[in-house]
C-alpha cells in the first residue's frame, strides 16, 4: 500500500516508523527543519529500549494519490493540512484522522456537526463521509533534543469507516499493514464509544495538567488534582449520558488509569511548555458546547479553560497556580454541594 503520514511530531514519527516495518510505501509530509532531517537522515522510534530507524520519502506536500492517509496535526490544523495535501488524496483514498478530541465525523453520516472542529467547512468538502475512518489509538510518545520519538506502551489502535460505503477490502488492507509494522489494531464495531472513553480521559486530564504543569500520575496522586478530574469527569459523564446515551468508566477507573500512565506529560502540557496553541478547541470546547446546548454545562471544565485562556504564561507559577487551583476546587465544593 502507498501509506502518507502527514505531521511529523511525536505521533507521526512514531507511526512512520513502525508502518516503515510492514513493506508499505510510506511518505511523510512535514515542514521546515524536521523535512529536512528527515530527509537527510531518516527518523526514529525507541519503543522501550527497542530502536525501529526508517527512511520513508519525505516530502513538503504530497503530489501522488495514496491508498490512505493518517492526518497526525493537531486538530486545529486538519483543515489546512489536507488543503495542502489534497493532490495526496483521491476519491477511494483512505483518510485517517488521528485527534485527541471530539472528531469532526463523530455523528457522521447524520448531519449534525461538532462545534469548533470544521469552522471553515474544508473538511466537509474535501472529503466523503465513506472514505473517513475513525480512530482511536493508545500510545503515549514523547520526543527526545534529538528528533527520536519516545515510547512507554505497545500502540494499539482501533479503526472503523464511519459512514456506510466504505472499501471494505481496502480498510482490511490497511489494517494487515499496521499489524505488519507493529502497530495493534483491529476494526471496531463502536468507535464512538472509544472515541467517549479516550476523551473523557484526555478532557479531564489535558487542561488541567497545561495549565498547573503536572503529569498524568501527579493528578492521579495528589487529591486536589484528582478531585478537579473527578469533577470534570461527572460533568462530561453527564452530558454523555443525557446527549448520546452512553455509559462511560466511573472516577475509580480514571484514577487507576492515571496512576498507571507514570510521569507522562500529557500533549497538552507539552504543547504549553513549548509555547504552542493548545488543542482546547477538539479536547473542550466542542464537547463544552454540545453539553451546553443540551442544558448540561460543564462549569469545571469551562472554568479551567478560562484561567487557560487569561494565562499569561503556561504552565503557571507557583503562586498563580495556588490561586487558581483555590478558585477551581472552590467551584468543585459548590457543585458538589447539595441545595
Amino acid at each position: 500500500m502507498k501509506i502518507a503520514i502527514i505531521g511529523a511530531g511525536n505521533i507521526g514519527t512514531a507511526m512512520a516508523a513502525l508502518i516503515c516495518n510492514s513493506g508499505a510505501e510510506v511518505t511523510v509530509v512535514a515542514r521546515g527543519a524536521r523535512l529536512q532531517a528527515i530527509a537527510e537522515g531518516g527518523l526514529a522510534l525507541d519503543d522501550r529500549g527497542t530502536r525501529h530507524d526508517a527512511r520513508p520519502k519525505a516530502t513538503e506536500a504530497l503530489s501522488e494519490v495514496q491508498d490512505a492517509v493518517f492526518l497526525c496535526v493537531k486538530s486545529q490544523q486538519l483543515g489546512a493540512a489536507l488543503d495542502t495535501n489534497r493532490a495526496g488524496i483521491g476519491p477511494e483514498t483512505l483518510v485517517i484522522p488521528m485527534v485527541n478530541g471530539l472528531p469532526f465525523w463523530f455523528f457522521l453520516p447524520d448531519a449534525r456537526p461538532v462545534p469548533h472542529t470544521d469552522p471553515e467547512g474544508i473538511l466537509a468538502r474535501l472529503l466523503r463521509p465513506e472514505q473517513v475512518l475513525g480512530a482511536v489509538l493508545l500510545m503515549t510518545v514523547s520526543m527526545d533534543e534529538t528528533g527520536v520519538a519516545l515510547s512507554t506502551n505497545t500502540p494499539t489502535l482501533s479503526l472503523a469507516p464511519v459512514a456506510p460505503g466504505a472499501d471494505g477490502a481496502k480498510v482490511d488492507a490497511l489494517i494487515e499493514s499496521l499489524n505488519a509494522g507493529g502497530v495493534v489494531t483491529d476494526l471496531s464495531d463502536d468507535i464512538r464509544a472509544k472515541v467517549l472513553v479516550k476523551l473523557m480521559a484526555n478532557v479531564t486530564t489535558n487542561p488541567l495538567s497545561a495549565l498547573v504543569g503536572c503529569t498524568l500520575e501527579e493528578i492521579g496522586q495528589r487529591d486536589d488534582l484528582c478531585a478537579l478530574a473527578f469533577a470534570v469527569a461527572d460533568e462530561f459523564r453527564a452530558w454523555a449520558k443525557a446527549d448520546l446515551g452512553r455509559d462511560l468508566p466511573p472516577n475509580p477507573w480514571l484514577r487507576e488509569l492515571l496512576l498507571d500512565a507514570g510521569p507522562f506529560a500529557t500533549s497538552m502540557l507539552q504543547d504549553a511548555r513549548a509555547g504552542r496553541t493548545l488543542e482546547l478547541d477538539a479536547i473542550a470546547r466542542a464537547a463544552m458546547t454540545l453539553a451546553e446546548d443540551q442544558g448540561q454545562p460543564m462549569r469545571c471544565l469551562a472554568a479551567i479553560v478560562h484561567a487557560l485562556d487569561i494565562a499569561t504564561t503556561l504552565p503557571l507559577d507557583g503562586t498563580a497556580c495556588a490561586a487558581a487551583l483555590s478558585d477551581l476546587t472552590s467551584l468543585t465544593s459548590l457543585e458538589r454541594t447539595p441545595s
